[in-house]
């Protein structure tokens, strides 16, 4: 018997599949020593679609956020990497944090704004 296609769990393993193959870039010396640019021309490009697709499958409202979190991360890293950025970002992102939280603003509300993982 077949099983039948779950859009949900396809997307999960699709991500966890992309973060990977990140992490295998970012390590073994492609990205940087060759140049390669499949990290932000590939990798970066269909961790943010997945995730967002997996925004529209999800049920729960945490994971809906954390797709949402994280198909921001992927854009944010992509444009980062895109302009040289590689410094100033982190400590940018808590300023951004911060400031939002002292409005009054929930942490994780103020990471999706400032585009912060």
């Amino acid at each position: 018997m077949v099983k039948e296609f779950d859009g949900l769990e396809y997307t999960r393993l699709a991500i966890l599949e992309e973060l990977a193959l990140i992490e295998r870039h970012a390590r073994d010396g492609s990205a940087v020593d060759a140049g390669c640019a499949c990290i932000e021309e590939k990798h970066l490009l269909n961790l943010a679609g997945l995730s967002s697709e997996g925004v529209t499958l999800a049920t729960d409202k945490n994971e809906k956020d954390y797709y949402m979190n994280l198909a921001s991360w992927a854009r944010k890293t992509r444009q980062d990497i895109l302009n040289g950025d590689f410094g100033a970002t982190k400590v940018k992102c808590e300023a951004a944090v911060q400031k939002c939280m002292a409005k009054g603003k929930s942490e994780a509300e103020c990471r999706v704004k400032a585009h912060c993982p």
